[in-house]
């Protein structure tokens, strides 16, 4: 790698932890970036196109279940949630909110998602419902909530996360809930369910073939599971650097822990479960959804970098550093998925049955 290349990418990540780069050129460079990775993933003719896809759908099928966790965990699953919650909505969505009008807020939007997942699900009261990947509870809580009679497990391999779901099902007094802490790779059960959810999950696993045969084993016949993931509408990549050019992409994640599947990507995995329903949301939603949370992250800066500083030790340094990475996500998230007018990178939901 030149030396003077990687001194201009080290200066601009340095310079993005300090704040320094006015948004409009950030979003500038973001979208000459996003472009180049468009271009690069395009091949010469659609023949070649289906064989990148068929070839990585194949090397989906090597290795262990997911990649990358330990420091997916430390960057983004196990940042404090109260400090998240100073620009997510109420129900602490960290994952694309639905707009069906301009005129919704980010609350409306997070409940408006919520209840398109359980709508697209199925799911009905007095079902055995497992979530996998539960993040920080929006869509359990909102499922146990509105399914009293049910049943609801939910998994996360974050400690804080299982406390602060736990801690939330004793304000809300919720007594159907059960969270256990396990990497999904390594979670074994007894117990089917009637429905299976995974908002955001498959974006960052690995064996894809070996985790739907692991799910499998926890559905009857007249199972469901809907899985919600980010893609683009064509190309299916994974997200580490281009080149040495490439300044953003391991300071958004960390190499390794992510993966942009293609809409249709999932339907080359059905050997055990097959797909029953199949749709695509704009990424004008997911779009608008980072507008709005970079708004409130702007709102309560001060409030923010206090959190950080006081109640988790960081220091003022660390703690601008931490909210200048998170407007910079936002940022990212933002012009992702309104790149086109959020005709290129999207969210696609399937509904499987056990085969």
């Amino acid at each position: 790698m030149a030396p003077e290349k990687l001194k201009k990418s080290e200066m601009l990540i340095k310079m993005l932890e300090k704040g320094s780069v006015p948004d409009d050129e950030l979003r500038r460079l973001m979208r000459f970036e996003l472009g180049r990775r468009l271009q690069w993933c395009q091949k010469p003719t659609y023949e070649e196109q289906t064989g990148e896809i068929l070839n990585l759908a194949k090397a989906h099928r090597q290795g262990g279940i997911c990649t990358g966790s330990d420091s997916l965990n430390s960057q983004l699953f196990e940042v404090p949630i109260v400090f998240l919650n100073t620009f997510l909505g109420k129900l602490s969505k960290q994952s694309p909110c639905y707009f069906k009008d301009d005129s919704m807020t980010l609350d409306e939007a997070e409940e408006a998602m919520l209840d398109l997942y359980c709508e697209r699900a199925q799911l009905k009261d007095g079902q055995m419902i497992l979530e996998l990947g539960c993040g920080q509870g929006a869509v359990t809580l909102h499922v146990a909530q509105k399914y009293k009679n049910s049943h609801v497990t939910a998994v996360t391999n974050s400690a804080s996360q299982k406390k602060y779901i736990e801690d939330q099902c004793q304000i809300l007094e919720l007594s159907n809930v059960e969270i256990i802490l396990e990497d999904i790779a390594k979670l074994t059960m007894d117990t089917t369910f009637d429905r299976i959810i995974a908002i955001g999950l498959f974006e960052h696993m690995q064996n894809y073939g070996l985790l739907l045969q692991h799910i499998s084993q926890w559905m009857t016949q007249d199972s469901l599971l809907f899985v919600d993931h980010a893609c683009h509408k064509n190309f299916a990549y994974h997200y580490e650097p281009l080149d040495e050019d490439d300044w953003f992409t391991e300071y958004i994640f960390p190499p390794g822990s992510l993966f942009m599947a293609s809409a249709s990507f999932l339907l080359y995995f059905q050997d055990d479960v097959c797909v029953v329903d199949h749709w695509v949301i704009s990424g004008k939603h997911f779009s608008r959804t980072a507008t709005e949370w970079l708004k409130r992250l702007d709102a309560n800066v001060e409030k923010g970098k206090e959190i950080l500083e006081s109640t988790y030790g960081r220091s003022p340094e660390a703690a601008f550093k931490e909210i200048n990475y998170w407007r910079s996500s936002n940022i990212f998230a933002n012009e992702l998925f309104g790149y086109n007018g959020g005709e290129e990178h999207m969210t696609s939901q399937l509904l499987f049955k056990k085969k």
